[in-house]
């Protein structure tokens, strides 16, 4: 047996268990976020639990985010906010055992808000 042939199990191995490190032990599903806004144009941001704010795009959005299940269980929480300028932020918040539901419902998670204009 040469040297390069007694290798290949201990690669094989190293190889599995690295995979098993970059993938984590939970799992991930892709949310479907659609929201539109009156009037079009907003920036979309969304956040989980109280971690940073991640940019989604401008309305009309049609988008797709990975989010662990972990994060979509009963105490945590998901929030979608929509920016105008010259119009109020508005802000929806779902638990993780809401938003569940109306992907279970729904298909995706959607919103339209009607943006109020700022009179200050």
């Amino acid at each position: 047996m040469n040297m390069r042939s007694s290798l290949r199990p201990l690669a094989l191995f190293a190889l599995v268990v690295a995979a098993g490190f970059l993938t984590g032990c939970s799992s991930k599903q892709p949310l479907q976020f659609r929201v539109h806004t009156d009037p079009e144009g907003a920036h979309v941001i969304y956040r989980q639990d109280n971690l940073s704010w991640i940019y989604l795009g401008v309305t009309p959005l049609d988008v797709v985010e990975v989010v662990s299940d972990e994060r979509l269980e009963e105490e945590n929480t998901l929030s979608l906010k929509v920016m105008r300028c010259g119009y109020l932020d508005q802000e929806k918040q779902w638990t993780g055992e809401a938003l569940v539901d109306e992907i279970e419902e729904k298909g995706e998670v959607f919103w339209t808000p009607r943006l109020i204009k700022n009179v200050e």
